[in-house]
C-alpha cells in the first residue's frame, strides 16, 4: 500500500515536468513522501526515499535517453546506463529518506524536512559527477508569480518552499488520519480538545501565511520588475537590441571541411542580415565553429573580418586549444569586435561523461557507454565579456543548470546573460523544454535579461521577470529583441546559497526536538 502510494506520488511529481508540464502537480504530488517518512525506521526511510527518487528520476529524465542512445548506439547499453545513472542519483533521495525518519510530526518537523530536502538536493550539485536535473523548483518555470521569490534566495529558496508546503500537507494529513484510526473521527464530550485539532490549526495558519507571502511577493515584485526591465520608448531609459542566429543545423554530427564551408557561408549571410538592422550584439550557438580558434587561422580570420565588415560584435561558440602541450581543447565562447579585437570565455563546469570523465583510469568500463574519449579542459574564471556598456555573462549549455554560474557572473558585474547551447543532442524530445526551464530561473534569480541561442531550438529571450519570447524550433531564424540592462545585484546574487546555510541550522534543531520528544515519551 505504502509503496503504491509512493510510486503514484513519484509519477505525478514527474508529470509536473515537460512534456506534460502540469506544474501545479508539484504543489501536491510529493506530499505522501514527506508524510510517510517521519517515525519510520532508518533503513525503511532510505528505501522509501530511494524508490521515490528512482521512479521520479526515470520519468523526468527519460528524454535524456536520446542523448545516451546517440553515445552508446545500443538500446540495451542505453537502458543499463540510464538506470545506473538514475539509481546512483537516487541515493541522495535515499539519504533524505533515512534522515527524515528522525524528524517529528510537527510544524517544526515540517521545517526540518524542507531544510533536509534542500540540503540533499544541493549536495547533488557537488563533486565531479554533479547532476542536478530534476529539481522541484524548475518545474514552476511556467508559473511566474511563484518564481519571483527566486531573486531573494535563488532556486534553493523555491525548493525549500515547495518542500515545506508538501511537508505540511503530507504530515498534517497523515497525522489526522492516524488519529482518526486510533481515537475515532471525533472526540467524546469528556475528551479535551484533541491534539490533532490544535495541530491542524497551526498547520492551516502556517499554510495560509506561506501562500500569502509567496503569492503576494510574486504579484508585487513581478509588476515592479516588469516596469523596470521591459522596454518602454517613452521613459527615456536606454534600450539595447540583441540579435540571435538559429541556423537550424544538427550539431550532434561531425562535418567534413567540404560540407562545412557552405554552411559557414550560409550562417555568415544570416549574420549580415541581422547586422543590417544595427543591433548591439549578435549571438550564435555553442560549438558552432568546429575548428579551434585562433589556431585555425582561416576560420579565425573569417569571423574577425565578418565582425569588422558588419560593424557589430559577434559572439559565437567554438573551441580553443587551452593547453598547447597536451593539445586539450576548451569549450569556448569567442567574441569578435568590429575593431578587429578578439576576446573569449572558457566553459568552467564541464559535463560529466560528456565533456570529461572523472576517474577515467579507475572506471574503464565507462568506455562501453560511449563516454567522451578525451577530456576537455575547464576554464579558470567567471568574468563577463565587456562590449561597450554591455557586460556579457556567458553561460555555456549545461552550466545553466547550476545556479552559481549565472549568479557569479552577475556578482562580477554582468548586466546581460547569454546561454549558448547545443541542443542537437536532445533531438526533438522534451529535454529541449526542460533545459529551457533552467534558464528561466537564472533570469529571475539574477534579474537580468537572458538570451538563449541554440542551433535548432529552443532559442529564446527571457526577461528578468521570467517572461519568455521563443523562437520557433527547427526553423532557420534571425530574430531581434530589445532589452534593458539591469545593474543592481539581487539578494540572491549578494548572499548566494544562504537558504542552504539556514537549512543546515534548521535540520539539527528538528533532530534535537524529535530526540527530546522521544526522551519525554519514554521517561
Amino acid at each position: 500500500m505504502r509503496f503504491g502510494l509512493l510510486t503514484l506520488s513519484a509519477v505525478l511529481s514527474a508529470l509536473a515536468y515537460p512534456p506534460l508540464g502540469g506544474w501545479w502537480l508539484m504543489l501536491i504530488a510529493p506530499a505522501p513522501l514527506f508524510g510517510l517518512l517521519p517515525g519510520q525506521r532508518a533503513r525503511v526511510g532510505f528505501l522509501y526515499g530511494w524508490w521515490w527518487g528512482f521512479i521520479y528520476g526515470l520519468i523526468v529524465g527519460f528524454p535524456l535517453t536520446y542523448l545516451v542512445k546517440l553515445q552508446t548506439g545500443n538500446l540495451w547499453l542505453t537502458a543499463v546506463g540510464w538506470m545506473g545513472v538514475v539509481g546512483l542519483s537516487a541515493l541522495f533521495w535515499g539519504l533524505f529518506g533515512m534522515l527524515a525518519t528522525q524528524m517529528p510530526r510537527s510544524w517544526l518537523g515540517c521545517l526540518g524536512l524542507a531544510g533536509l530536502w534542500t540540503l540533499c538536493q544541493w549536495l547533488r550539485g557537488l563533486g565531479p559527477f554533479a547532476f542536478v536535473w530534476g529539481h522541484l523548483a524548475v518545474s514552476l518555470y511556467r508559473a511566474p508569480l511563484l518564481l519571483q521569490v527566486a531573486d531573494l534566495g535563488g532556486a534553493w529558496l523555491l525548493e525549500f518552499l515547495i518542500a515545506f508546503w508538501n511537508a505540511l500537507l503530507g504530515v498534517g494529513f497523515l497525522a489526522r488520519r492516524e488519529f482518526g484510526q486510533t481515537h475515532g473521527s471525533a472526540p467524546t464530550p469528556r475528551e479535551p480538545r484533541p491534539l490533532w485539532r490544535a495541530q491542524a490549526m497551526v498547520f492551516g495558519l502556517t499554510g495560509l501565511l506561506l501562500w500569502g507571502i509567496w503569492f503576494g511577493y510574486g504579484v508585487m515584485r513581478g509588476v515592479e520588475v516588469a516596469r523596470r526591465s521591459l522596454p518602454n520608448p517613452h521613459d527615456g531609459i536606454p534600450n539595447y537590441v540583441v540579435a540571435l542566429i538559429q541556423p537550424n543545423l544538427n550539431l550532434a554530427r561531425a562535418y567534413t571541411p567540404a560540407e562545412w564551408e557552405p554552411i559557414r557561408m550560409r550562417i555568415a549571410q544570416r549574420v549580415r542580415q541581422a547586422a543590417a538592422q544595427k543591433p548591439h550584439l549578435i549571438v550564435l550557438p555553442e560549438s558552432l565553429e568546429p575548428y579551434p580558434l585562433p589556431d585555425t587561422e582561416e576560420a579565425f580570420e573569417f569571423w574577425r573580418r565578418l565582425a569588422q565588415e558588419s560593424g557589430v560584435p559577434i559572439l559565437i561558440g567554438g573551441y580553443r586549444i587551452g593547453n598547447p602541450l597536451t593539445r586539450q581543447y576548451t569549450n569556448t565562447a569567442h567574441l569578435f569586435l568590429p575593431d578587429g579585437s578578439w576576446r573569449y570565455h572558457d566553459k568552467v563546469q564541464l559535463v560529466p561523461l560528456g565533456e570529461t570523465v572523472p576517474f577515467r583510469e579507475q572506471l574503464p568500463f565507462l568506455q562501453a557507454f560511449g563516454v567522451v574519449e578525451r577530456d576537455l579542459l575547464s576554464g579558470g574564471s567567471l568574468k563577463p565579456l565587456p562590449v561597450g556598456k554591455l557586460r556579457i555573462g556567458v553561460v555555456i549549455c549545461m552550466e545553466s543548470t547550476y545556479p552559481w554560474i549565472a549568479r557569479e557572473m552577475a556578482r562580477r558585474g554582468a548586466n546581460l546573460l547569454v546561454v549558448m547551447s547545443n541542443e542537437s543532442w536532445f533531438g526533438r524530445t522534451a529535454a529541449l523544454e526542460q533545459h529551457l526551464a533552467f534558464s528561466v530561473l537564472r533570469a529571475v534569480e539574477t534579474r537580468r535579461w537572458l538570451i538563449r541561442s541554440a542551433p535548432e531550438g529552443i532559442s529564446a529571450w527571457i526577461a528578468p521577470n521570467g517572461q519568455v519570447w521563443r523562437v520557433p524550433a527547427f526553423q532557420e531564424a534571425t530574430p531581434l529583441q530589445t532589452v534593458r540592462l539591469i545593474e543592481e545585484p539581487t539578494l540572491s546574487v549578494r548572499w548566494g546559497d544562504w537558504i542552504v546555510a539556514l537549512s543546515a541550522i534548521v535540520v539539527p534543531i528538528g533532530f534535537a526536538y524529535n530526540a527530546r520528544l522521544r526522551h519525554r515519551s519514554t521517561a
